[in-house]
């Protein structure tokens, strides 16, 4: 008798307890960040979770089975339901906030771009942002003159998409672009009129899902602090 899924509900059940699982928003509700997915993975936390009760509370060797079964048909039906929310929240359009630093020529929009594992759907974040203003790296004294002498080499800084709750507090944040870095009156800067090169590509944090959840507005920074 295979009982590998007692094992995998563990560890989700763990997890899921750790993180305050049941203890926030409505799973039910479509998050600003991808949608239903969300809701659709704290479910199945919250019935493997409850598998993994019902399963120590037995000694029948029948019912164990019966459990393992339900569990191994939840994992399997999860990928399809996820795939599913991904594909609908597909060409969705993200109102963000830029501050003073950037500004949106053309909305951003997102693309389903399958799995970045089977849990984790990813999207292709696309749209017109650039800079407005010239941006001062903050690099250290150190590191400006080694790169007074290696301008060709200057690398890139990170742009980030920040979700924020009702209080406009930082929920969660990740990579999404880049800005090229350049050389201009012997300092480290991002000149003004840069364009964001959207090469990240967004994925869903299972370890997330509850934050994504209380997410109420979303901006876009440069990540130059």
């Amino acid at each position: 008798m295979k009982m590998n899924f007692f094992a995998a509900i563990a560890v989700s059940a763990l997890a899921f307890i750790a993180c305050g699982g049941g203890s926030g928003s409505s799973s039910s509700s479509d998050a600003m960040l991808f949608g239903a997915v969300p809701g659709i993975y704290l479910n199945y936390e919250k019935e493997t979770t409850a598998l993994l009760e019902k399963a120590q509370q037995s000694t029948d060797v029948k019912d164990l089975q019966a459990i393992d079964e339900e569990g191994e048909a939840l994992k399997e039906n999860l990928h399809g339901e996820l795939e599913k929310a991904a594909q609908a929240w597909s060409g969705t359009t993200l109102e963000v906030a830029v501050g003073n630093e950037l500004k949106v020529n053309t909305p951003l929009t997102v693309t389903f771009d399958g799995f970045a594992s089977s849990t984790s759907p990813r999207f292709v974040v696309a749209g017109d942002v650039e800079t407005t203003q010239e941006i001062n790296a903050n690099y250290k004294e150190d590191l400006i003159k080694y790169y007074s002498t290696r301008q060709d080499q200057l690398l890139t800084y990170g742009v980030l998409l920040v979700g924020l709750d009702e209080q406009g507090q930082e929920v969660v944040s990740q990579r999404v672009g880049s800005l090229q870095l350049a050389w201009a009156n012997d300092q480290v800067v991002i000149s003004a009129g840069t364009k964001v090169v959207f090469d990240d590509k967004l994925s869903f944090k299972n370890g997330s899902a509850e934050k994504y959840l209380q997410i109420k507005s979303l901006a876009l920074k440069v990540d130059n602090k």
